[in-house]
């Protein structure tokens, strides 16, 4: 029993790293395109990410990415970088679109730059600020991005759905298996934990 509850951890963590790394690699050319032609580099203050659902339910809500984040512009794009988190969000001027607003404050009012572009069957949403955020606004209209108009939010005000309900494709799969697994063994792991109690 304990073997297979490793063995599901230990897959987990190599398809979550296998994810990245692709991601990495995909990423890599235009990464090198945009390094070839600097025109800002900046640390950010804050940066967050808009939930697009999964185990977490967390469809419509702002997460912040932790640790250091850094914007690098270059001519015809850019890439924001979280090395703590692994993660890192590539852009073009092609597929990308900016806007301001202020949906991912909650108690303090602050003004953010919301870059949007498609991400497979949805959008990628990511908010990002500083100190001198028109600096980082024209560096990015620079990049020859589509200027949206300001937004108030971005998701519509509402009645949040079930997280069961927000769980689609390969997650709704792997949430399924999950559960199989879990009632298949449950009466096992509870023999086992009642043997070693006595």
């Amino acid at each position: 029993m304990e073997f297979v509850v490793t063995l599901a951890i230990a897959c987990g963590i190599v398809y979550l790293i296998a994810r990245r790394n692709q991601e990495k690699t995909g990423n890599a050319p235009l990464r090198s395109e945009i390094e070839a032609g600097v025109t800002l580099r900046v640390s950010l203050h804050r940066a967050s990410i808009l939930g697009t659902g999964g185990f977490g339910g967390t469809r419509g809500m702002w997460i912040p990415l932790r640790g250091p984040k850094r914007l690098t512009v270059g001519t015809d794009g850019f890439v924001v970088s979280v090395p703590l988190a692994g993660r890192e969000f590539v852009f073009t001027r092609g597929d990308s679109s900016i806007a301001l607003s202020q949906a991912p404050s909650r108690v303090v009012s602050r003004d953010w730059v919301v870059i949007t572009r498609p991400d497979g069957d949805r959008q990628l949403r990511l908010a990002i600020t500083r100190d001198s955020l028109p600096d980082v606004w024209q560096a990015l209209a620079g990049t020859g991005v589509t200027l949206a108009p300001a937004m108030a939010e971005l998701e519509p005000a509402g009645k949040l759905a079930s997280a069961l309900g927000r769980i689609t494709g390969w997650r709704r799969v792997a949430l399924g298996l999950v559960f199989v697994v879990a009632f298949a063994f449950l009466p096992a792991l509870v023999l086992f934990i009642a043997r070693h109690l006595h």
